[in-house]
């Protein structure tokens, strides 16, 4: 780890707890870390970013290459990217500040003086730029990118970003670091597997944001305290960094997937639908179910932007074809509106569902509860099952969690299943459910319970039935 330059010590700027400077002296191409939150996992990435300004005037350019150090802070979104900049400007030496650009979000480095040797490559551009926009990510050649929050960063940004780190004169170092995604196939958990297996390059580390020695008593116990807030499975992801598909807001997922779709109705069954409509950046989304059966049976989804005279007739062509008992469409604002109006023009059984907050909440909690207790199924659908687990508890600015998908990933397949699932009869009762779940002779503590370690016990169904009864005495208050 490079310190210090000729008149430049960053040691008067930043002093790395143990576990930091042992990944600062790690040399690898890629560092990928799933670390907990306030295990100070930006501060680390902000620091490798400027030790490699200071470690690449060591290697002459190629001639003509321009900037002679480039340097990407890539964010999931803008609000993201804004936390990002400020922590920038805030903590960069002011010794190596040449410009600073708010409406670019760019810092020029410079002044030859302040770096070691000859100063081979004595000014330097780091950008912030945000992945809501995957194809701006491009054209550039870059000494380091540093993705920050990378469970939220879409595959398609990363597609765009990944080769950036492959040209000619460059660095080519990546810096990964978030918290564990929730799914295996997400590409940061495929690269960290990458660092797991030994891949040349490719360096992954775990660590929990109680190791963090910074922490105080306080910061400690509002750690904890969000235990209180937070189911266990979620706890601890954000904070231990355990990686689990578990870990998302829905659980049960593979446990409910059945059967396959089917390619026309069957005589006698009664079919219902949930319709997500899409806007100009994202699909609608068409997901019929046997009604009785609560089995998902045909899925129809629509590119993004498709013109809506398109998606109204199909919707209506596949609604006639499946004699569409109920037909449950967000219609939430002026677009959803008219939409449900000119599919009730069309002869359609439709029912409007207006979002707000409540009805929002009590829509996803019929869902979660339907996972939890398997009362619902489904054929293997990869958009379906990327979008339920990657849904997750997400922090707002303002302190409180609200369950949403992460920023470059959508939504429409989880609301139009959730829609369909309003129109489906009810499930088994609790309390004839609950009966069954007497005849095994071990009941595990709450812990056992809390962290699934036994999921297939009598005891862990039990404890999991008290909780889904307090989940609908919620739910119920909502409604």
């Amino acid at each position: 780890m490079v310190t210090q330059s000729e008149s430049l010590d960053l040691r008067d700027f930043y002093t790395p707890h143990e576990g930091q400077a042992a990944i600062h002296n790690v040399d690898a191409k890629f560092k990928v870390l799933h670390w907990g939150r306030r295990r100070g996992k930006s501060r680390f990435a902000l620091w490798e970013t400027i030790i490699n300004y200071i470690n690449v005037q060591e290697i002459p350019p190629p001639e003509g290459l321009v900037p002679q150090f480039h340097a990407w802070v890539v964010s999931p979104s803008q609000p993201q990217a804004t936390q990002a900049w400020n922590e920038l400007k805030a903590l960069i030496p002011p010794a190596l500040v040449r410009n600073i650009s708010e409406d670019e979000r760019s810092i020029s480095l410079g002044h030859p003086a302040v770096v070691i040797g000859s100063g081979h490559r004595p000014w330097g551009l780091i950008e912030v730029k945000s992945a809501h926009l995957p194809d701006s990510l491009q054209t550039v050649g870059l000494d380091v990118c540093w993705i920050t929050e990378a469970q939220d960063v879409s595959d398609k940004a990363f597609e765009k970003v990944l080769p950036t780190l492959r040209s000619p004169g460059r660095m080519g170092r990546g810096i990964f670091e978030g918290i564990p995604p929730t799914y295996n196939d997400h590409w940061f958990q495929r690269v960290f597997k990458m660092g797991q297996d030994g891949v040349q390059g490719y360096f992954s580390h775990r660590a929990s944001a109680l190791d963090n020695p910074f922490l105080t008593d306080e910061d400690k116990a509002s750690i904890e305290a969000d235990k209180e807030i937070l189911p266990e499975r979620v706890w601890r992801r954000m904070y231990l960094a355990e990686f689990s598909q578990e870990s998302g807001y829905f659980t049960n997922i593979a446990e409910c997937i059945q059967g396959d779709l089917l390619p026309q109705p069957m005589p006698g069954a009664t079919y219902v639908a949930g319709l997500d409509l899409g806007r100009k950046l994202d699909p609608s989304v068409l997901i019929i179910l046997d009604a009785k059966e609560r089995k998902v049976v045909h899925h129809m989804a629509f590119d993004a932007g498709a013109p809506w005279v398109i998606q109204r007739e199909s919707i209506t062509s596949m609604a006639k074809q499946w004699n569409l008992e109920r037909l449950v469409v967000d219609a939430t604002g002026m677009g959803g509106d008219i939409f449900t109006s000119e599919l009730i023009e069309s002869g359609l059984t439709v029912e409007p569902y207006i979002f707000t907050g409540a009805s929002r909440e009590a829509l996803l909690q019929k869902l979660l509860v339907s996972f939890e207790r398997e009362t619902l199924h489904f054929p293997h659908i990869p958009s379906m099952l990327r979008q339920l687990r990657a849904f997750q508890f997400r922090k707002m600015p303002s302190g409180n969690y609200r369950a949403e998908a992460p920023p470059g990933e959508n939504d429409d397949e989880v609301f139009a299943l959730a829609l369909g699932l309003t129109a489906c009869v009810e499930a088994t009762t609790l309390e004839s459910k609950t009966k069954s779940y007497w005849q095994g002779r071990y009941v595990p503590t709450q812990a056992e319970a809390n962290s699934n370690s036994f999921p297939r016990s009598y005891g862990a169904k039990l404890m999991r039935q008290r909780r889904l009864e307090r989940i609908m005495e919620r739910q119920e208050g909502i409604v």
